[in-house]
């Protein structure tokens, strides 16, 4: 079914939006004119032409107005989120569930991790992992030390990868959590969620996955995998800043009762305040964006130019690539540069008009456990709009960079 036909609003924000799909991916972008060449998606990625326009026409629109009123324009306010809400679940692979927005995945991590706090008890455990965001790590810390709950942390392998068995072998009858990546932001590391799930819940316990870079890159089935909870940002899949939290219906029991004024619903029961409605209709048009393309066809070209960056650096003895060498992987490459602090690379290759970030990508854990001795790494990242001419400018200007360090 086309975008156009599944609406759940009076008139689609963007009746265009099949025609715009239908131009060449790189054309969908208008952030592309004058950007140079972009590897910064990880961090956040550019905004599709259609999320653009949806958002503008409605903040120029007669509907702007707060929701739960008597009034069109609040009526409207109330469809665009349950509008938003099942372009979401449709995006993720869910028949049903709860989908809550907020600002971004750390603000909904800790909202939720502090909502079910109440369900745990002094002894009870929760599994984290060295891959993690600390997003996804921090906020059930501090909820583990305000029950006086443990947390168990699930050991990357020397290589990268995160075997299911690492966290499996963490799981006890006591554990009532586990926060797992469904993909690594700085390693491209991508867990088998799917067994975490099965092994987490024949313990009794549910699993929360944080799936920010997950979304862009592959097919997300939550039903499928089992998970109970999963967290993304939309501006890391061509929408604004906004994330989208999914819930499985069978955590009801587990949230906080009603908050005053907040509604019965469980979105009421977990929201802090008046949510940003142009934001969430762009969430709902970003995922109408993906679930419009040919996702595979668009994931089969990001992993190849992924990999001829991979398979470029690991020719040349001065690149370390951080991460597995092969499986499953995100377009993303992490790498370090031999006698070049990454801060330098990734000013050098500013120079030259290429982006891409430096730093450790707040997984401190990963690169304690991959490279003690260094503090950080470059971090380049592959997007829908990505082309091989941008990827021909990014290792051009690496030779340059490294071929001034060595003359220097």
């Amino acid at each position: 079914m086309s975008p156009t036909t599944r609406i759940g609003l009076p008139e689609h924000p963007v009746p265009e939006l099949n025609d715009l799909l239908r131009a060449p991916v790189n054309e969908q972008f208008p952030g592309l004119r004058g950007a140079g060449h972009r590897f910064d998606a990880p961090g956040g990625t550019l905004v599709h032409a259609a999320v653009v326009r949806a958002m503008s026409r409605y903040l120029g629109s007669r509907h702007v107005a707060n929701d739960h009123g008597p009034f069109p324009a609040s009526a409207y306010s109330d469809v665009i989120v349950e509008w938003a809400a099942d372009r979401v679940r449709a995006l993720l692979g869910a028949a049903g569930g709860h989908v809550l927005f907020g600002p971004n995945m750390t603000t909904l991590t800790t909202m939720f991790s502090r909502g079910v706090a109440g369900d745990l008890r002094p002894g009870d455990e929760i599994v984290c992992t060295e891959l993690d965001h600390e997003a996804n790590h921090w906020p059930w810390r501090a909820v583990a030390e305000r029950t006086g709950a443990r947390v168990r942390l699930a050991r990357l392998h020397p290589d990268g990868t995160l075997p299911a068995e690492a966290i499996i072998r963490e799981l006890t009858p006591r554990t009532r959590w586990v926060a797992i990546s469904g993909a690594s932001n700085a390693l491209a590391t991508v867990p088998d969620v799917a067994a975490v799930s099965a092994a987490a819940h024949r313990v009794g316990a549910r699993v929360y996955v944080d799936g920010v870079q997950r979304v862009a890159h592959s097919r997300v089935a939550v039903d499928e995998w089992g998970v109970d909870a999963f967290v993304t940002s939309a501006y890391k899949w061509y929408g604004p800043h906004c994330a989208a939290l999914w819930l499985s219906d069978h955590l009801d029991p587990l949230l906080p009762e009603q908050v005053p004024s907040a509604g019965d619903a469980l979105p009421g029961r977990l929201d802090l305040g008046t949510t940003q409605f142009e934001a969430v209709l762009g969430t709902g048009i970003a995922a109408e964006v993906l679930l419009g393309w040919d996702r595979t066809a668009i994931a089969e070209r990001e992993h190849a130019l992924a990999e001829r960056i991979r398979t470029w650096l690991r020719a040349d003895s001065r690149f370390r690539v951080l991460g597995p060498a092969g499986g499953t992987l995100m377009p993303i490459i992490t790498f370090q540069v031999a006698g070049m602090a990454a801060t330098a690379v990734a000013t050098s290759l500013a120079a030259r008009d290429v982006a891409v970030w430096d730093g450790t990508f707040y997984c401190g854990p990963a690169f304690q456990a991959l490279s003690p001795a260094t503090s950080g790494a470059v971090r380049a990242g592959v997007a829908a709009y990505t082309t091989d001419n941008d990827v021909t400018a990014f290792l051009d200007a690496l030779v340059e960079v490294t071929r001034k360090k060595r003359a220097g």
